[in-house]
C-alpha cells in the first residue's frame, strides 16, 4: 500500500511539474473599460459619473460628494506693486468662480485683498481694499453676477501667505483669496478649479 501511495505522489508531482501553457497567437480581447480618464481613481467599468471634475472629491462610484462648508481658495489672480489692475491673463480663473456660482445658486463669495510688506499699514489696508473691489466688480459687470452675493473685503498684510521680503514672496503675497459659502448642492472641488491658500489648511 505504501508503494501505490509513493507512486501516486510521484505521479501527482511529475504532473505538476510539465504544465503546458498555451499562448494564443491574437491579442485577448478586453471586456471591460480599465480606463481612468479623470483620474478619480474609479475605473470607467464602474464609474457611475463619467463627467466628474478633475480633482473633486467622489465616491466608490465615481460622483462628487455633497457638502455644507467654507471653503477657502486661492483665486490665481496677483497683482503687480501698489496695483489694483486685473491683468487680462486672470480673467479666465475669474470667469470659473462665475460659472460655479451660476451653477450654484446658493453660493456666496467673499473676496480677500492681500498686500505685501512693502508700504504703510493704512495704504496696504487700501490698497487691498481695491483690489478686492476690482475682482468683485469683473464678476459683476463682466460674468453678470448679482453684486448682493459678493462681499469684497480688504486686508492688508495681516494675512501673509510667505514670509520676508523679496521680490518672489512679495508677489505671492499680492493675491486675492475666495471664501466660498457652500448651500446643500455644493460639489466639493476646491481642489480643482483653485490652487489652495496652504498657510489656511
Amino acid at each position: 500500500m505504501k508503494k501505490v501511495s509513493l507512486l501516486a505522489s510521484v505521479l501527482l508531482l511529475s504532473a505538476c511539474s510539465h504544465q503546458v501553457i498555451d499562448v494564443s497567437e491574437t491579442p485577448t480581447t478586453q471586456l471591460y473599460d480599465l480606463s481612468d480618464p479623470e483620474g478619480d481613481g474609479v475605473i470607467t467599468a464602474r464609474d457611475n459619473c463619467l463627467d466628474t471634475i478633475a480633482g473633486a472629491a467622489v465616491d466608490n462610484n465615481g460622483c462628487g460628494t455633497d457638502l455644507i462648508e467654507k471653503i477657502r481658495v486661492k483665486l490665481l489672480v496677483n497683482f503687480e506693486n501698489n496695483s489694483s489692475v486685473v491683468d487680462n491673463k486672470y480673467y479666465p480663473e475669474i470667469e470659473k468662480l462665475a460659472g460655479l456660482m451660476k451653477e450654484y445658486k446658493s453660493v456666496n463669495v467673499s473676496i480677500e485683498g492681500h498686500t505685501s510688506i512693502v508700504g504703510s499699514a493704512q495704504h496696504n489696508k487700501a490698497l487691498s481694499l481695491s483690489r478686492a473691489e476690482a475682482v468683485k466688480s469683473i464678476l459683476v459687470r463682466q460674468y453678470g453676477i448679482d453684486s448682493s452675493r459678493v462681499n469684497a473685503l480688504g486686508f492688508g498684510f495681516d494675512q501673509l501667505l510667505f514670509e520676508g521680503n523679496d521680490d518672489y514672496v512679495n508677489a505671492q503675497n499680492r493675491r486675492i483669496v475666495a471664501e466660498i459659502v457652500g448651500g446643500k448642492e455644493i460639489v466639493d472641488m476646491k481642489w480643482n478649479i483653485y490652487s489652495v491658500d496652504q498657510r489656511e489648511q
